[in-house]
């Protein structure tokens, strides 16, 4: 069938529509494409490595160049590396690597590329005649010499593209001797097609002729002929065409900063055509401007923002000059590319004598004059990242000079928090804060010298006026931004805080009148900041500024200071602990005695408060005790009470024994501190004896503190000289021996001997494990348990007793864990375990009758209940498996073989048992993986799958375990050979076993469905397995998708985070768009619903700008200095017209509330007539007058309503829900409702459709009202008639259609 179309017939075919979901089905038998395709794709280098040195310097030439021009405008496809090179090599044999990107885009479609095949395979055959070896020399001589004969614009791209290639990697001493007459051939090929069409043409020119400039000496450009060449290349910057404006810059960027002689050892400063590209560049912006249609200004800054950095200072200065010149004018594109420009100069940070300080002083300076308004989100946002920028390389030129500005760009930043928008308050706020961490904080030290001089001196340095310019921000103008002022003061406490506490007391003061206010919003952010300065400045000074207001006098007991209480507890370390000595000890007793005041007199809810307050103030104990600045003046003092405390205070023992941890802990590095706590050793460890050894009253159990003294007696004996512990030991070890004592305390002394055990030598230790091994066999379960736990502790300890123990009595340890095999208790399973771990890891050779012994202990506990006994005993296997991996004379899959055939025996025992072995066999396999024999494995599937027709179901559960475990650490390619085994063996499973671990089954068929796909799973299963194969299916491609949604998400986020709380690292994104809120007010309707704006309105918006203008009697002022703050990128909203409430309205906004003359005569000359009236009236509105049995009317009322002299309303009015909701009105409102009124045309008959609304169907409004079973019947009778009126018009259409 033809078709004409456009006056030519084109054939078409038709072709049946498939069906969704079937286009796959129409795809041909034949595969001969597909193969080749397959064939193509896998083909490889045989051959040696070319990774040369060589090879690496031509790559890195190349790297620079990655993103020049390519002759091939159209998109390339990829090819098998067969068939590319069968294709070329019919076209050309050329074997120089410098044409590799000729071969790499080859597109055979494309008439150019074959120009450019031609071209080279005609200059190949040449140099192979004449005996050449394609050298980049001959390759380059041949294509010169080419130019002058080429006829044609086709061939002369080409030529010149090739010439492009190869002149990258030609010697520089031939690109110097001929320079001449190559500068003269490409300028005569610019200046001829400098109008072509052809884009590739004049790039290629361009990169011949800047590659031969970067390739000069410096003495050549001194010569007004070079600079006559690098003119005409600047002059193709602002080139029409995007493609050869890009090859352009990209060519002076390379010129400026690749040259040869800029990147050897004593290269010039700058470039000698630095300068003369300033000059252009401000040439062309001052002759371009600002206008709507600036193009060329807007090219020319785009060209700065890459080479700006490297002019010299007096080019720089001039060409800022231009910049703040054009940012005055009203085009807000002009104004984001300038922004860009100057945000690309400070990021960079260029050399001082490039951008010298006193310039970059000014710059700051300058800027201010060009700050856009605050509710101006983006420019405002721009500015910021500029000022920022421009602060941070000011501090790296010179840190003295930056403070000077420091204080008037955070006024500036503290001046946003008053804005609208929550963008440019959080952009202040990150300004801010990077400030003060990347350029306060390095000079610190001169900051804090600078401010004690002017303490003295009773000036104000910059410390004060930087911190009382954000204290400002604590007042209410600022309420809503005020997390972000807290956030700064958080910085400037953590960095200050401890040397300029003097002046932060007021804030502090004031930081806690805000917490203490009603309906504040931050508490989080204050107690933060409050914590930074507990940090910093210590618990005394900043209690100091905020008291506490809690002395246990007293008369009210809202305690509105209490919150600081937790917040020092989460931040005190590093200070003083004399400060709780002589502050918070007082305070704690006189709160206890309170409460028992309180409690005697029967205040039993005060007494609980006053006991938690206390309590508090206890357990701040910990955080003093963290590296405290006057350790051994205070801790005298303070060790007495502590003892007190811990011996007859069980509600705060807890924190006390922490906070001795504590003090320990962090003074091991410090001999001075560390031996005056040892002193108190002595005292201590008695105490804690009897702590331990007392038996609490009323239970025979432990008490809640007991693991607490335990741990902190293990701290202490660190530092406990070894005299007193074997004292100790002695005693304790005295009285585990006497009869008398009870199970108790029996309990706790085992547990004092285990935690002296490391610490004492080896006479003891020996009589610890010969009382020890007697106790193993005790009738009392936890004294076997604690018993091995001793001997446990023996065999890990590191000590040198401890060493030489183990090693004596290796046999006799052996013997003592293999005889009490039998006569442990269960309880005893897991120390037990964990004792033959460490015995085993201490075996010099692998034992087998030792270790044989022992397995089947192993195994039966890899099914216990316990899971420390479960993990004991696969860490176990673990070790076994690395013992018996000791012998040298096999190999470690051998080994590894004969361990796994010792775990097989159990498979022939009972079915708790076989399942125990298979539970091993999976835990050697995951630890062993890489030690595993295929042959060994595939025996292990064997029977794991002989094993799965079982009827137990604790073996078949093993069995399923092995399974997933296999699938996990198996490679695809070995387990792809046992998969239809494995789905056979999985599918024979008895009826009970498959519905009973249907759960397991499935996640099993899930992990294999993830390595081989649904379709070939699903085609070795049977039929009864589809149906879960296919959720299987649905259930991972659903979670896929909603992976891939929340990937997606969390990188939008991110991305927005990144804007908002981190550093902006490119100013692009902060002048993408110029406004996010395009007059979504003008028509009422939501953006999304709006026709998309054309790309002319995009255009002018993108470079609209606005003016702020005040009311009638504000006037703008454009000889203002601050005038830059009127020009907006946003288009400011319409001030909404006032509300008229009825009343004229004060200027200080109060109610103005008058009465006319007339009333006020009326109310002086009326007398007892107006009273008996306004009586007469209020009896009537109350219902009380004298006729009580008629009804009043609605004209009555109305005209009551109506009457101006009325000072009591006429009737009761509806208001609220419940029995006071309005009724009356709400039915009026219902009746009065008209449907699709909206729709009605204003002329013609009939609905018409509405932009942004939708189409006008019958849209039956769905109210609570229609659930009513009561006006069932009405509601169904309003269905039917709309029906009724559809049908009625449906009718009608119909026989207009047929007339």
């Amino acid at each position: 069938m033809a078709i004409k179309k456009g006056g030519k017939h084109v054939k078409t075919t038709w072709k049946p529509k498939l069906k969704k979901g079937q286009s796959s089905g129409s795809n041909p038998s034949t595969r001969k494409f597909r193969d080749a395709a397959k064939n193509n794709v896998f083909t490889f280098n045989s051959g040696e490595a070319g990774l040369t040195a060589t090879a690496l310097a031509k790559h890195n030439e190349e790297l620079n160049d990655r993103d020049d021009h390519s002759a091939f405008d159209c998109e390339t496809q990829s090819v098998g590396a067969k068939s590319c090179s069968t294709i070329l090599t019919s076209w050309t044999d050329c074997s120089n690597q410098s044409f590799n990107k000729v071969h790499r885009l080859w597109k055979s479609n494309s008439a150019m590329h074959k120009e450019i095949l031609a071209v080279l395979a005609a200059v190949t055959e040449v140099i192979k005649e004449k005996g050449g070896k394609e050298t980049e020399t001959e390759y380059l001589a041949a294509l010169m010499t080419a130019l002058d004969t080429v006829e044609g614009e086709e061939s002369l791209t080409a030529v010149l593209y090739l010439i492009s290639l190869v002149i990258k990697r030609a010697p520089p001493s031939v690109l110097k001797a001929r320079f001449s007459e190559f500068a003269k051939c490409f300028m005569d090929i610019l200046a001829k097609y400098a109008s072509s069409a052809s884009t590739s043409l004049i790039r290629s020119a361009i990169v011949c002729l800047a590659t031969v400039l970067r390739m000069q000496d410096q003495g050549a450009w001194s010569d007004s002929s070079t600079t006559q060449l690098y003119r005409a290349v600047l002059s193709f910057t602002v080139h029409s065409k995007p493609k050869v404006r890009k090859a352009a810059q990209q060519a002076v960027n390379a010129i400026l900063k690749g040259s040869t002689f800029m990147t050897h050892d004593g290269a010039p400063a700058h470039h000698p055509a630095a300068a003369i590209t300033a000059k252009y560049c401000v040439e062309q912006i001052e002759g371009g401007g600002g206008s709507d249609e600036a193009v060329t200004s807007l090219h020319t800054i785009g060209l700065l923002k890459d080479i700006l950095p490297i002019f010299p200072s007096r080019s720089i200065k001039s060409v800022c000059e231009t910049i703040l010149k054009v940012m005055t004018l009203s085009n807000m594109l002009i104004k984001a590319t300038c922004m860009k420009a100057l945000y690309a100069l400070f990021l960079s940070r260029p050399k001082p004598d490039s951008l010298t300080q006193d310039l970059n002083a000014q710059l700051i300076a300058a800027l201010y004059d060009y700050q856009p308004g605050e509710n101006d989100v983006q420019p405002m946002l721009a500015w910021l990242a500029v000022m920022r920028e421009a602060h941070a390389n000011l501090h790296a030129l010179n840190a003295g000079l930056l403070t000077a500005h420091l204080q008037k760009f955070c006024k500036t930043c503290m001046a946003c928090f008053l804005t609208e928008k929550a963008e440019v308050a959080q952009a202040a706020c990150d300004s801010l804060k990077a400030i003060i961490v990347d350029c306060l904080k390095p000079s610190k030290d001169a900051v804090i010298s600078d401010f004690g001089i002017s303490q003295t001196a009773g000036g104000s340095s910059l410390v004060h006026k930087l911190f009382h310019s954000v204290e400002v921000g604590l007042g209410y103008q600022y309420h809503a931004f005020w997390g972000h002022v807290l956030q700064i003061l958080t910085l400037l406490f953590e960095i200050l805080g401890r040397e300029c506490h003097v002046i932060m007391n007021k804030c502090l003061l004031s930081m806690a009148c805000l917490r203490d206010s009603l309906g504040f919003k931050f508490n989080k952010e204050l107690d933060y900041a409050v914590g930074a300065a507990v940090r910093s400045m210590g618990p005394r000074l900043v209690l100091e500024a905020v008291p506490l207001q809690i002395t246990g006098n007293e008369e009210t007991f809202d305690f509105p200071r209490s919150w600081l209480l937790p917040v020092m507890r989460a931040n005190v370390q590093d200070t003083e602990l004399g400060f709780f000595v002589t502050y918070f000890l007082p305070l704690a007793a006189r709160l206890r005695n309170r409460a028992n005041e309180l409690r005697r007199d029967g205040k039993h809810v005060l007494a609980k408060t006053y006991d938690i307050l206390q309590n508090q103030i206890w357990a701040l104990l910990p955080g003093f005790c963290i590296r405290p600045t006057d350790l051994c003046q205070s801790f005298p003092g303070l060790a007495k009470i502590l003892g007190q405390v811990i011996s007859e205070r069980v509600d705060i023992r807890s924190e006390v024994l922490a906070a001795l941890r504590l003090l320990i802990s962090k003074n091991l590095d410090n001999a001075k501190n560390r031996a005056e706590i040892a002193v108190y050793a002595k005292n201590y460890l008695p105490i804690f004896f009897n702590v331990l050894t007392t038996e609490p009253e009323g239970h025979a159990g432990k008490h809640a503190s007991c693991l607490a003294v335990l741990e902190t007696v293990k701290v202490y004996l660190q530092i406990t000289p070894a005299e007193l512990v074997e004292s100790l030991f002695d005693k304790a070890f005295d009285r585990i021996g006497d009869a008398a004592q009870t199970a108790y305390k029996r309990y706790a002394l085992m547990d004092l001997l285990m935690c002296m055990a490391p610490y004492i030598d080896l006479h003891r230790i020996n009589l610890l494990y010969d009382s020890v091994s007697a106790l193993v066999k005790d009738g009392d379960r936890t004294v076997q348990k604690k018993s091995f736990r001793i001997v446990e502790e023996l065999c890990s300890c590191r000590s040198d007793a401890c060493h030489l123990f183990v090693v004596d009595n290796l046999t006799s340890l052996q013997s003592l864990l293999t005889d009490t095999l039998s006569s442990g208790a269960p309880s005893c399973k897991a120390p037990r375990l964990r004792c033959l771990s460490h015995i085993v890891q201490r075996l010099p050779s692998a034992q087998p009758d030792f270790l044989q012994a022992i397995i089947p202990e192993v195994i039966v506990c890899t099914r216990e209940t316990a899971d420390r006994t479960r993990a004991a005993s696969f860490k176990l296997l673990a070790d076994i498996g690395n013992c018996i991996m000791k012998d040298t004379q096999k190999t470690e899959q051998e080994q590894m073989t004969e361990f796994l055939m010792m775990l097989c025996a159990g498979l022939a025992g009972t079915p708790y048992m076989v399942g125990a072995t298979i539970v091993a066999l999976t835990t050697v396999l995951f630890q062993f993986r890489d030690k595993v024999q295929r042959e060994v494995l595939e025996t292990l599937l064997e029977n794991m799958c002989l094993l799965l027709s079982s009827k137990s179901r604790e073996v078949v559960a093993s069995v399923l375990g092995f399974i997933k475990v296999v699938i996990s650490v198996t490679k695809d390619t070995t387990l792809a050979q046992y998969l239809e085994q494995l789905i056979t063996s999985i599918s024979n499973m008895t009826e009970d076993t498959r519905r009973h671990f249907r759960f397991k089954v499935k996640i099993i068929f899930t992990k294999l469905i993830k390595k081989f796909g649904a379709d070939l799973i699903m085609g070795m299963t049977p039929e009864v397995y589809h149906k879960m194969l296919a959720n299987i299916r649905k259930t991972l491609e659903r979670a896929k998708k909603k992976r891939m949604a929340e990937e997606a998400d969390d990188s939008d986020e991110e991305e927005g985070t990144k804007e908002v709380v981190k550093k902006v690292e490119t100013i692009e994104d902060l002048l993408r768009d110029t406004d996010s809120e395009l007059e979504e007010e003008d028509d009422g309707r939501p953006s999304s619903n709006r026709a998309p704006m054309p790309k002319k309105r995009r255009k002018a918006q993108a470079t609209a700008a606005y003016l702020q203008e005040g009311g009638e009697d504000d006037i703008l002022d454009f000889l203002d200095p601050g005038v830059a703050k009127k020009v907006l990128a946003t288009k400011p909203k319409a001030d909404k017209p006032a509300v008229d409430h009825g009343f004229k309205i004060a200027s200080d906004g109060r109610l103005v509330i008058t009465q006319d003359k007339e009333e006020e005569e009326k109310a002086l000359v009326g007398g007892k007539k107006s009273f008996m009236v306004d009586v007469d009236k209020i009896m009537e509105t109350m219902d009380i007058s004298g006729k009580k049995g008629k009804k009043r009317t609605r004209a009555s009322v109305d005209d009551d309503d109506g009457d101006d002299g009325d000072v009591f309303p006429a009737k009761y009015k509806a208001g609220g829900s419940g029995i006071h909701r309005q009724i009356a009105e709400a039915k009026q409102d219902s009746m009065k409702s008209d449907y699709g009124g909206d729709y009605r045309a204003k002329k013609a008959g009939g609905d018409m459709k509405r932009r942004g609304k939708p189409d006008p169907f019958a849209y039956v409004p769905l109210t609570a009202k229609s659930l009513n079973k009561r006006k069932k019947a009405s509601f169904q009778g309003q269905f039917k008639g709309i029906v009724k009126s559809a049908k009625k018009g449906a009718r009608k259409g119909r026989k207009g259609k047929r007339k």
